[in-house]
């Protein structure tokens, strides 16, 4: 009986020592649930604050995105302020700006020209054609129907594409010059008229100038051509621009584009440290010039020493060059005479 009794004691004293540290593991359990509620409680009010915050600027965006669809434009990636087309229903509809009413359903696209001097004409695509449309009048001048390629209207008139040529049609829709300038995948900004005059090509893909009737002011005998308001600067691969007028003549012969200096390698001694070094020289009796994408050979006199038929040239010593031919490989080495004296490749 005395064993059973102590070992009952002994039992109780064990029970009392391990309570208090049962009561201070779940104390500390406690203590760990109410700071992870209190941190709960801190990231919901912080998620409150954060929505209370951002309404405004989400309801705001949406609103904007609401409006995009009502004014939906393509305008090859420019969307004109008050654009004439309205989205709706998955299609994009041409609109009148003011009374909103149809007059193109379901395009694929349109070009809307802000030039107020123009026509208020739409230039637009559907279903791979192009056709275009007056947004005052509600009127449909060329149905898209006939015609895979199109430009704007500059100066009454516009070029479309038909057969792999272009021509010309006029505000009524109308052909008023013929089918007859080939397209040589021409961008949007050419094709389009500027002060009476139009850059178009041959059969031969060389271009020209022509005036509103279609006839040549400048023959079509140049790879590359930019006009100005009196005359136009031409240009053949492998020579000078030329400055000519709307009459064929030339005003100025022998343009270039710009002047680069030449620089070749020299081997000197460093005065501090006694070794040998190699530097680049510049030379200053002759220059790179460029004409198009071409180089030639100049002196510090203005005199031509090449034509410019080399892609680049680059300096060996004052009076031998490197000369980049127009495969852009090949390399051949001239003397300060144009004259070349070894080959290499």
């Amino acid at each position: 009986m005395e064993k059973e009794e102590n070992k009952l004691q002994d039992s109780n004293i064990s029970r009392a020592e391990e309570q208090p540290t049962q009561d201070a593991q779940t104390s500390k359990k406690k203590g760990q649930q109410s700071k992870t509620m209190k941190y709960l409680e801190i990231t919901l009010i912080l998620i409150v604050i954060a929505i209370v915050a951002l309404t405004p600027v989400l309801i705001h965006a949406i609103r904007q995105y609401k409006e995009k669809q009502k004014e939906y434009s393509y305008a090859y990636g420019e969307e004109p302020n008050n654009g004439p087309v309205s989205y709706s229903k998955d299609k994009s509809n041409i609109i009148n700006p003011k009374t909103k009413e149809v007059i193109v359903e379901d395009i694929e696209w349109c070009h809307y020209s802000d030039n107020k001097d123009e026509d208020p004409i739409v230039l637009f695509a559907k279903k791979g054609k192009r056709g275009f449309c007056n947004i005052v009048t509600n009127e449909i001048i060329v149905p898209a129907t006939t015609y895979t390629k199109a430009w704007e209207f500059s100066e009454g008139l516009a070029a479309v594409e038909k057969d792999g040529y272009i021509g010309f049609v006029n505000t009524k829709g109308k052909v008023a010059i013929k089918f007859k300038y080939s397209y040589r995948g021409n961008r949007l900004s050419e094709f389009v008229f500027h002060h009476g005059h139009c850059i178009v090509a041959d059969s031969s893909n060389k271009i020209g100038v022509i005036d509103h009737k279609g006839r040549w002011v400048i023959k079509p005998l140049y790879d590359d051509i930019h006009l100005a308001k009196d005359y136009a600067i031409v240009y053949k691969d492998g020579e000078f621009k030329k400055q000519i007028d709307f009459n064929g003549n030339v005003v100025q012969d022998g343009i270039i584009d710009y002047i680069n200096n030449i620089y070749y390698e020299e081997t000197y001694t460093d005065l501090q440290s006694g070794k040998k070094d190699v530097g680049d020289v510049l030379n200053p009796d002759f220059y790179e010039y460029r004409v198009g994408c071409y180089s030639g050979l100049i002196n510090s006199k203005g005199e031509i020493i090449t034509p410019p038929i080399y892609t680049n040239i680059t300096g060996i010593s004052p009076t031998l060059f490197k000369a980049q031919l127009q495969d852009w490989n090949s390399i051949v080495i001239i003397d300060q005479k144009g004259k070349v004296i070894s080959k290499v490749s």
